[in-house]
């Protein structure tokens, strides 16, 4: 009888061993994965939400007020419009005083041109004025929503360098308790470092989106002024691409200003003397025409070509991001699976966290082509102004 009760409780003896060790194991794990210090180097980088939500609250039309007001350009557009007036009205004072002479006299018609010059002059510039608002309305819509995209992406790489953080942690508790290889620990550190970096690299682009938008407000470049528009994708709507080129080549003021170019030019060839008591050939000033003529030929082709180009830009905007509300949906699927199966205990936390930041990459990229598509709408409506903010900027 001893006999068999000795037999039956050592293999139970060994069991509850069994059971004792893997419970210590996970314990282990468990703590490890829970209280295991973060080396140097790997520390979680700072978010910048905090930072984010410390300035004053600003809407797109607001940044666009500010934006007008604070502009030196728009400034200067509005003087030269007080210059070019005075100069009109003194041309015409001018004219008074000369006294009548039969027509072909050098001194009238050296009067009369220099009244039709300051005219066209005090008109281009008020034209100017308005092409100068054009492009720092463009320009302010692009910071604005430069911050914003900005902001996404640090959201993005915020969620992969916790999730990575995790890992390395889970890496290090694992290979601590001997249930991980080092080359798994290894490389969920370079995985981690790789992670941080690339969360530094997002809030350094975010400061720099922030200090060209406050550059453009007038604000402190250190400000974070919390944005409360967004963007929502709205396909363009254009009936006749003919037409819109039509209507650019009638608002553009570069077109406007060589089209009148030209008829002063016309004017002028039958004028022999303009400025200084030079006499002018007639073929010379046949000759000034047709360069007037070139240069508007020139400039309408230019923006002709530029409206279309940035029609089918808006278009290839419009089909990439059809693409990535793909690549949304089908990363939201995979999400759900994978969180289907984690509930069955099929899968780990680390795939839901992985499936996640599949997720979020697709979702900022598709904010960013919105953003993207929303700017080259404008820039397709008043090219001049795209023109304007390329000058600008290459300057």
């Amino acid at each position: 009888m001893s006999n068999r009760i000795t037999r039956r409780s050592g293999p139970t003896f060994r069991r509850g061993w069994r059971q004792v060790i893997a419970i210590m194991t996970a314990a282990c794990f468990m703590l490890g994965a829970m209280s295991l210090p973060v080396v140097a180097g790997t520390a979680p980088a700072k978010t910048v939400e905090a930072e984010v939500k410390s300035g004053p609250e600003i809407s797109l039309n607001e940044a666009i007020t500010m934006a007008l007001v604070y502009s030196d350009r728009v400034k200067k557009a509005t003087r030269e419009i007080d210059r070019t007036e005075k100069l009109r009205e003194q041309a015409a004072e001018d004219l008074d005083f000369i006294p009548i002479f039969p027509s072909g006299n050098a001194y009238l018609e050296m009067g009369w041109t220099n009244i039709l010059t300051k005219d066209l002059q005090w008109r281009m510039s008020k034209k100017s004025l308005t092409a100068e608002e054009d492009a720092v309305v463009l320009d302010t819509c692009k910071k604005y929503w430069d911050v914003l995209v900005a902001q996404e992406k640090v959201k993005t790489a915020q969620a992969a360098a916790d999730s990575a953080l995790k890992q390395l942690q889970n890496a290090r508790a694992g290979y601590q308790a001997g249930m991980a290889t080092q080359a798994v620990r290894i490389g969920a550190e370079a995985q981690y470092r790789g992670a941080q970096a690339a969360l530094e690299a997002a809030q350094n682009e975010l400061e720099t989106a922030y200090i060209a938008l406050n550059r453009l407000i007038g604000k402190q470049p250190e400000t974070k002024p919390i944005l409360t528009d967004t963007v929502e994708f709205d396909p363009i709507v254009v009936y006749s691409l003919e037409s819109e080129i039509s209507r650019v080549l009638i608002e553009c003021p570069q077109v406007w200003l060589t089209e009148q170019k030209v008829t002063l030019q016309e004017y002028l060839k039958d004028v022999m003397v303009y400025s200084g008591g030079e006499y002018r050939p007639y073929d010379a000033r046949r000759i000034e025409i047709e360069q007037a003529e070139y240069d508007a030929a020139d400039t309408k082709k230019a923006f002709k070509q530029m409206t279309r180009s940035l029609y089918y830009g808006v278009m290839s905007l419009e089909e990439g991001y059809a693409g990535a509300l793909e690549g949304v949906r089908a990363a939201e699927e995979n999400l759900r699976v994978v969180k289907a199966r984690y509930e069955v205990g099929m899968a780990t936390r680390s795939e839901i966290s992985a499936a996640e930041q599949t997720l979020s990459d697709a979702q900022t990229r598709a904010f960013d082509l919105a953003c993207q598509h929303a700017y080259m709408k404008l820039a397709f409506k008043k090219p001049w102004a795209y023109l304007s903010g390329m000058s600008a900027g290459g300057a």
